[in-house]
């Protein structure tokens, strides 16, 4: 599918046209922009022809898979993009390029981005344009391309911290939310780091058909992917970190139980000595005739028992921090810090609204003491 839309010498706004009018309209005067959405190999060879463009080009538009990056031709530039798909089952993103030089925009797409079908709709209201040429309205596109990106960093800095909220709870189900969010995150920094050095050569660099308007405009571009690219990177630190959290729980919890496990046995040892001592059929054994033989060794089994449960106690090996009371205190951070912080502006506000400070009020009862006298 093709849109074509011309905008007028001195037009504020693109006028829809036929895509079997191009020739005429590109004779016409001003300037156009042809979009091409899910178009074939074919389709868009015909195109490239008509156009002039070179093609080495053409086979970066007609084979899928391309990086971003952007080339400089004697008549127009060639940029390699991509967007988020419109997928709602999964994340993944799609390739679009675009030539632009001063007379045209033409961009391929196989899918339909939001970005463009937003930008189709406003070209053609009266005075949205302002005066932009071709190269302004490709950064326009990619601008709006580039914000799409911003839910999806800020969504998954959410995940991250509910991920870790639920590794410290030691959540099985964490392990799994965990890889996914690695991959998706690992996905989208393979995609965005090109785009920022994409965005940074066309914000910086001189290229035939983009304007130093364009070039401003591609610059907050480059920032934007800038700062999507750190969020992602420190996002998928923490969630290395959540793993080992996760691991750290899981073992934290495991030696508790074997903790416990442990003592059990060790006061339950004894007594299983003394119970095993008097358990043999030797024939002659003095304390088997004992008539309170019975009383005192359940006395000697308890009081052992008893002892070496003292003795754990006090060692700390019972009685300990509990692992799962974490996440009461875990996100305190610096915050009992900031009245450290405070304490500058809270001089600088006494000065202002005229109260003394300690030197002074002690210059003042210095010198009312004689006064007084």
């Amino acid at each position: 599918m093709q849109h074509l839309f011309h905008v007028a010498a001195g037009a504020h706004r693109a006028e829809s046209a036929a895509p079997g009018a191009l020739e005429a309209v590109r004779s016409s005067g001003g300037w156009l922009w042809l979009d091409v959405v899910d178009f074939t190999a074919e389709e868009a060879l015909g195109i490239g022809r008509a156009f002039g463009f070179d093609p080495i080009a053409m086979e970066d538009v007609t084979d899928l898979g391309e990086f971003p990056k952007v080339d400089a031709y004697e008549e127009h530039a060639f940029v390699v993009a991509h967007g988020v798909a419109a997928d709602p089952t999964r994340l993944r993103t799609s390739e679009y390029d675009a030539f632009v030089a001063p007379g045209y925009l033409v961009t391929f797409h196989r899918e339909d981005f939001p970005e463009f079908g937003w930008v189709r709709e406003r070209v053609q209201e009266p005075g949205w344009l302002a005066g932009s040429g071709p190269d302004q309205l490709f950064a326009r596109i990619a601008e709006t391309g580039a914000a799409r990106f911003e839910p999806l960093v800020d969504g998954l800095e959410e995940r991250v911290l509910e991920t870790e909220s639920r590794a410290l709870a030691g959540d099985h189900t964490v392990v799994g939310e965990v890889q996914a969010l690695r991959r998706d995150a690992l996905l989208l920094r393979k995609i965005v780091g090109p785009l920022r050095d994409t965005f940074t050569r066309l914000g910086t660099e001189e290229l035939h058909g983009i304007g130093e308007r364009a070039r401003l405009r591609s610059q907050s571009v480059r920032d934007h992917y800038f700062r999507i690219a750190e969020s992602l990177d420190t996002a998928q630190a923490v969630l290395g970190a959540v793993l080992e959290t996760y691991r750290s729980t899981v073992a934290e919890r495991t030696n508790e139980a074997m903790k416990v496990l442990t003592v059990f046995t060790a006061v339950l040892l004894p007594m299983s000595l003394v119970a095993g001592i008097y358990g043999m059929n030797f024939a002659r054994m003095p304390e088997l005739g004992w008539r309170l033989g019975y009383l005192w060794a359940l006395v000697v089994m308890a009081l052992l028992g008893l002892g070496l449960w003292v003795y754990f106690a006090r060692r700390g090996f019972i009685g300990g921090p509990r692992w799962r009371q974490a996440p009461r205190v875990v996100g305190k951070g610096l915050a009992d810090l900031v009245r450290l912080t405070l304490k500058p502006i809270t001089g600088v506000a006494g000065l202002l609204v005229g109260r003394p400070g300690k030197d002074e009020e002690k210059a003042g009862k210095g010198y009312a003491g004689p006064a007084a006298q």
